[in-house]
């Protein structure tokens, strides 16, 4: 009876094969995973602003006893009554000569959007006393280091995403406005909200970057924006989507939330 070697071991071919195979699986997965895994994250970095943000207001019309009058209408008396009609838009499409009632041809009335009498209370007690505050950068924000160096307001977010189209270089949340006027408001935790216009007034209408200086800095993913919510027996109810840019493959603020809560 012959004697048969046993052959122990894989060839050299066999080995590269396999290798190959192994790096065309983690090719096509690893990219996968780690997109789900920041996802992951981001969520739970969005779970945590929002529940810290609502509790603070809660806290803030709790020591007040009564709601604060600082939020656009959750369901507005006016509807039916004005249909809002712009009087004068620019080269953008952005309105700069007010509105007025479709229906009857005058200037919409004062409260048409909400009741803001009491903003610049709540912005100081929202900021300075109750959310845990860092720094203020209250313009000028970018030269303050209140924004990271790859920061892009929300024209030129769209206007990389879609370069034949003009995006307006003043509309709410462009670049030059958030980096130049908006104050910017730096959280402990490293999170940061820009706020519209100016701590003691303006609209209530915020962007927030969810993880601070960290990546990816993309609207959509970690920066989103949203209003205060609200009516006149309640005050402030809710936080609502507001959307300004949302780049390729990200979510609205209302997206994010229905994924965390719902």
């Amino acid at each position: 009876m012959k004697n048969y070697r046993l052959r122990k071991g894989f060839t050299l071919a066999e080995v590269l094969i396999t290798l190959a195979i192994v790096g065309i699986v983690a090719a096509l997965t690893i990219p996968t995973v780690s997109k789900n895994i920041q996802h992951a994250v981001l969520k739970n970095q969005f779970k945590k602003f929002y529940s810290t943000f609502t509790q603070a207001i809660s806290a803030i019309q709790a020591k007040n006893g009564r709601p604060v009058k600082c939020y656009y209408w959750d369901i507005s008396p006016y509807d039916g009554k004005c249909t809002p009609v712009c009087s004068l838009k620019n080269e953008y499409g952005t309105c700069i000569g007010g509105y007025i009632c479709e229906e009857t041809g005058e200037p919409t009335p004062s409260d048409f959007n909400g009741a803001y009498s009491e903003c610049s209370e709540f912005y100081e007690e929202l900021f300075l006393k109750t959310l845990k505050t860092s720094k203020i950068c209250e313009n000028n924000a970018y030269e303050q280091g209140c924004l990271p160096k790859d920061f892009r307001g929300a024209d030129v977010a769209k206007s990389e995403q879609s370069p034949d189209q003009e995006y307006d270089p003043n509309a709410l949340f462009s670049d030059s406005n958030i980096k130049n006027v908006y104050p910017v408001i730096v959280l402990f935790d490293g999170t940061y909200i820009i706020k519209y216009f100016s701590m003691t007034g303006g609209n209530p209408i915020f962007t927030v970057d969810i993880n601070g200086f960290k990546g990816p800095n993309k609207w959509g993913y970690d920066i989103f924006s949203f209003t205060l919510r609200g009516s006149a027996n309640n005050g402030i109810q809710k936080l609502k989507t507001q959307t300004y840019a949302t780049e390729k493959g990200g979510k609205t603020f209302e997206q994010m939330y229905n994924e965390c809560f719902n």
